[in-house]
């Protein structure tokens, strides 16, 4: 049910089967403006990885695969993302 309330784009494939082919969505940051990205990719990935694993509650194997796909398909992205970041920021 909730399925069909869901408002937006539909769900795009797992990066397991579309690997590689990531599209960058805005313009490459300035070195001080990647720094700062940097910094709250690293904070979002660090707390989805807590959420998932960190306190061993057992939530993200009870969570059904969609939704451990969904989980792993964001912290990808958000290496990638941060991956990037360090690059432009002269920091890597």
């Amino acid at each position: 049910m909730a399925e069909r309330i869901m408002a937006g784009r539909s769900t795009p494939q797992s990066p397991r089967r579309t690997r590689g082919s990531t599209k960058p969505t805005a313009a490459t940051p300035m070195p001080d403006e990647a720094r700062e990205l940097l910094e709250i990719k690293l904070a979002q990935l660090n707390s989805l990885l807590w959420c998932c694993y960190g306190d061993g509650n057992g939530w993200f194997e009870e969570a059904g695969e969609k939704h451990r796909d969904h989980m792993l398909w964001i912290a990808a992205d958000l290496a990638r993302e941060a991956e990037m970041l360090l690059q432009v920021s002269g920091c890597g």
